[in-house]
């Protein structure tokens, strides 16, 4: 944000929150600060304050921003000493980027003065608060230590100097009462650039009434991409520690399976010494024997302390344990595969996911791991409350043979499309040892779907799949009765019991016709891109 663009946005801000009092303050991003204030003429507007060396910036904003559930250090301190204060002015300095918010604020029975100073100065933008009395510095979002090539140092406790002039001595930008008029504007440049300014320099240009709208609608998109990268690293993280422990889990769930293998072939040594046992003698450590079919000798392992017929009890007992483990450890792996793949589907939906409506639809009803569920678990109370019936969990397709096709959208709709839309008829598609969307084709009894409407659902599977960039990969098919979902789990978790793997082709995303695949309500035909 340059200068004049400052200017003409300090202005506004000084004529609305003048007068208005700061009832909440939070910090989406480590260097974007939201301040929502009671106003005369309106209920609350929010300012957003960002010290960003390559956005910085101040304005209203319209955004649903999610407010984190534990303040950072700058924001706790700005809330115990300027929420609950009365804005006097808000100013912007003549000839540098440095606005200063002055707010008025009671401590016990003593009316006190603290001033909020935005610089926005690059790589050194700051944000401070300030005592109005001894110019002292309370505290600042970073500290910057006195330097040998450096002319001025900010750090609590030290008297606020301003910036130094860098440069060219600036001319105000504006200084009289009133500032001129302007048709605040989003522009294109000849390169294609967008950019901010006080003026448009084509008819295509879009206008606003005042700066700080031009200024919202400018960098919203910005922010929100910020804030959806910001919390699409909360819920990930525990999902790929989650990750990482399952995949620990199942190699000890192999070295456990091999270890009960070993023991349930005990029962054949057990069957050889009982049909040997005048052979032994207590205190006997092994028994050699020709094996049933007399070609080979086998070691039969004894313990000395144990007669004849403890020891093939001894053997019979470890054999029975392992026979028993052996069932139990590989329903436990066929679990811990079921409950890894729906957390790589969700990993995979959580990445794809491009807004903040779109996360929180993703969020909603997913599993984070408790163990490891920390502030991702906590993140789950600001998100922001969205209609249902505005984000549905999946996607609605029509092949050409009038066959509806369900793309889960979230591991809710992942769950939704396989448990409660989906019937014994029907087919269920997803991409083969590849994180992705579930995918059911609705079959009615008595109807068969053509190699042209499974072709398609499969690449419905495939593009919507971690597979999506490779064009072409395997997708498992299953028949709905075969496919088994697992209640109180992990949304989208699911046990396969019998599917056939076919191989499918799916634009890539580059395609010039990919965008047919995406249409929603979409009636494939036959010059389809999957056709």
């Amino acid at each position: 944000m340059n200068l004049e663009i400052l200017q003409y946005v300090g202005h506004e801000l000084n004529e609305i929150l003048a007068g208005g009092f700061i009832n909440k303050i939070y910090q989406p991003l480590p260097r974007e600060i939201v301040l929502r204030a009671r106003v005369k003429g309106a209920s609350e507007v929010k300012v957003m304050v960002s010290a960003d060396p390559k956005f910085g910036r101040i304005h209203l904003t319209q955004l649903k921003i999610p407010n984190p559930p534990a303040p950072p250090r700058f924001c706790a301190f700005l809330r115990a000493h300027l929420q609950g204060a009365v804005i006097d002015s808000v100013s912007v300095a003549d000839d540098d980027r440095v606005l200063t918010m002055t707010c008025l604020k009671k401590a016990g029975q003593t009316l006190t003065t603290r001033l909020f100073i935005l610089e926005l100065l690059g790589r050194d933008s700051n944000m401070l608060l300030v005592d109005g009395e001894s110019h002292m510095i309370m505290d600042c979002l970073h500290a910057i230590p006195e330097k040998e090539t450096a002319t001025r140092a900010v750090r609590p406790g030290i008297p606020y100097v301003p910036p130094p002039k860098r440069g060219q001595q600036r001319e105000p930008v504006n200084t009289a009462p009133e500032m001129r008029a302007i048709r605040p504007a989003i522009v294109r440049t000849h390169n294609g650039k967008r950019e901010l300014r006080t003026h448009p320099i084509s008819p295509h240009d879009e206008t606003f009434e005042t700066m700080n709208e031009a200024a919202d609608a400018f960098y919203g998109p910005l922010i929100s991409a910020m804030i959806v990268e910001s919390l699409r690293r909360t819920f990930t993280a525990p999902l790929r520690t989650r990750l990482a422990s399952l995949s620990r889990r199942m190699q000890k769930i192999s070295q456990d399976k091999e270890r009960l293998e070993r023991l349930a072939s005990g029962m054949e040594m057990g069957e050889l010494l009982k049909a040997n046992l005048h052979k032994v003698t207590k205190g006997m450590d092994r028994l050699e024997v020709m094996d049933w079919s007399g070609q080979r000798k086998v070691a039969i392992p004894l313990e000395p302390a144990l007669d004849a017929v403890a020891n093939m009890q001894r053997i019979f007992a470890k054999a029975s344990k392992g026979k028993r483990g052996r069932g139990y450890v590989e329903q436990r792996m066929v679990d811990t595969i079921a409950e890894k793949r729906a957390l790589e589907d969700l990993l995979f939906l959580l990445q794809e996911a491009e807004t903040l409506e779109e996360l929180s639809a993703i969020v909603e009803g997913a599993s984070i791991p408790h163990e490891e569920r920390s502030t991702a678990g906590k993140h789950e109370q600001f998100m922001p409350r969205r209609k249902a019936e505005t984000f549905p969990a999946y996607r609605r397709y029509l092949s050409a043979s009038g066959f509806t096709i369900l793309v889960g959208k979230t591991g809710k709709g992942n769950d939704s499309i396989v448990r409660q839309k989906a019937r014994d008829s029907d087919l269920w598609f997803h991409a083969k040892d590849a994180a992705g969307a579930h995918v059911v084709m609705q079959v009615a009894p008595g109807k068969a779907p053509t190699e042209d409407d499974i072709r398609k659902a499969a690449a419905l599977a495939g593009y919507f799949s971690r597979l999506r960039s490779a064009g072409k990969g395997e997708i498992m098919m299953a028949r709905l009765k075969n496919v088994r979902t697992m209640r109180g789990s992990t949304p989208g978790k699911v046990v396969v019991a019998a599917y056939e793997t076919l191989v499918a082709q799916w634009p890539v995303h580059g395609d010039l016709h990919h965008k047919a695949l995406l249409d929603e309500n979409l009636e494939f035909e036959g010059d389809s891109p999957l056709a």
